[in-house]
């Protein structure tokens, strides 16, 4: 039998899945859909004469991207928070991963 602990354990555990998975699928969407339209504009202006380098290069393709691609920069911050990015251990991993490359060993100074 679960306690209440537990259950609030798991109630919080659930509820960031849930956030993960909606992110992944706002990813999915943002990926799908740009990609259609980018495809169907590229086909549109080839068929209007403009060889395939001025149909991709066409800077008006690239506003939904952007814009879009902020908002899920920011639904990304929302789910993982700025830590998951450069959280407290982010800058010593980083020292390790880069003295590892050079064949030398890290001890870290902060414990």
């Amino acid at each position: 039998m679960k306690n209440h602990n537990q259950d609030d354990a798991y109630s919080r555990a659930r509820y960031k899945v849930e956030k993960i998975k909606r992110f992944y699928k706002h990813l999915a969407a943002y990926i799908i859909v740009n990609s259609l339209i980018f495809g169907i504009k590229i086909i549109r202006n080839l068929t209007h004469g403009e060889t395939f380098s001025e149909a991709f290069f066409d800077i008006n393709f690239y506003g939904i991207w952007l814009f879009w691609g902020i908002g899920l920069v920011f639904h990304a911050f929302a789910v993982f928070g700025t830590d998951y990015f450069f959280g407290k251990n982010w800058e010593e991993n980083k020292i390790k991963q880069f003295m590892e490359e050079d064949g030398h060993s890290f001890k870290s100074n902060n414990k």
